[in-house]
């Protein structure tokens, strides 16, 4: 197993990760990863974007684990909050692609402090 930083952002990088639907996609994130067997160990949404930390079997295993939580998170959050696709202007919650970095085993802790502190950077939003 080997642990994985990815992060990806909103279509548009528009901030539709604020109140009610940031706690939707992570809840929508986590339940996906927990039916498909996928170990989502931290999820953190901040505005415009999402920082998770999952633990694979290995790096063949990301893109099947991508497509399974972009996709089917995105079909919930749209499901259960269906206005937002009519305020946010657009079909996909999501953009396309994602990034990602392996995380060394000792750099766990500081990974998992990064994601679960995400709003305390807020200032690099700021217009």
């Amino acid at each position: 197993m080997a642990l994985y930083h990815v992060w990806f952002s909103t279509k548009r990088r528009k901030w539709l990760l604020q109140g009610d639907i940031e706690e939707l996609a992570q809840r929508a994130i986590r339940d996906v990863g927990a039916r498909d067997g996928i170990r989502v160990l931290e999820c953190k949404a901040a505005l415009n974007h999402v920082h998770l930390l999952l633990d694979l079997p290995s790096s063949d295993d990301l893109p099947a684990a991508m497509k399974a939580l972009k996709g089917k998170s995105a079909h919930r959050v749209f499901q259960e909050a269906p206005e937002l696709k009519h305020d946010a202007h657009t079909n996909h919650l999501w953009q396309r692609g994602y990034a990602w970095k392996l995380v060394e085993p000792g750099a766990a802790k500081t990974v998992r402090w990064y994601i679960r502190t995400q709003m305390d950077r807020l200032e690099k939003f700021e217009r």
